[in-house]
């Protein structure tokens, strides 16, 4: 598993309306204290489930780290 693999199995499970109603609740409008920021639009239970399915991967550290 590398970095691609796993960005396209989070944006796979990426919900457009959760993701739309997030940037309200979280205030990323100009000046508002979450600017800029970016979501997918996936809930916590959802990212739980599939981090129980790579708990056991061995990630390599980068030379950029």
């Amino acid at each position: 598993m590398n970095a691609i693999q796993l960005s396209k199995i989070l944006r796979d499970l990426a919900d457009p309306v959760i993701a739309e109603n997030s940037l309200r609740f979280f205030k990323t409008g100009k000046g508002e204290y979450g600017e800029g920021d970016k979501f997918l639009g996936i809930r916590v239970p959802v990212l739980r489930k599939q981090a129980g399915k790579y708990q056991d991967i061995a990630w390599k550290k980068s030379s950029a780290c």
